[in-house]
């Protein structure tokens, strides 16, 4: 593999993270519920458990994004192509259940 097909993995599981935290903090910003400067999935959901409580079915997916936020952004840390699979089959989720 080379270094163009290693970042693209990387990259697809940095943005699986950032599309399920987008999703996140729009559903916040909707429901006018105040959040501070975070990347952290699960800060975020508990603040959503307020006002969608089935959306704690999310929690396993969402833990396993968290990972992504910076992980995967600097050197020495290479993604395989099987946790970008997972990364996106997780964001997947997400997005299915929060639209």
């Amino acid at each position: 593999m080379d270094v163009r097909q290693m970042a693209s993995l990387s990259s697809s599981q940095y943005l699986s993270q950032q599309s399920a935290e987008k999703y996140l903090k729009a559903r916040l910003e909707e429901a006018s519920i105040a959040f501070i400067k975070t990347h952290d999935l699960n800060k975020l959901l508990l603040l959503a458990l307020s006002v969608e409580p089935t959306w704690v079915l999310l929690n396993p997916y969402l833990q396993s994004l968290n990972n992504y936020a910076v992980s995967f952004r600097y050197p020495g840390n290479s993604a395989t192509k099987q946790i970008a699979k997972d990364a996106i089959a997780d964001c997947r989720v997400v997005r299915r259940v929060i639209r």
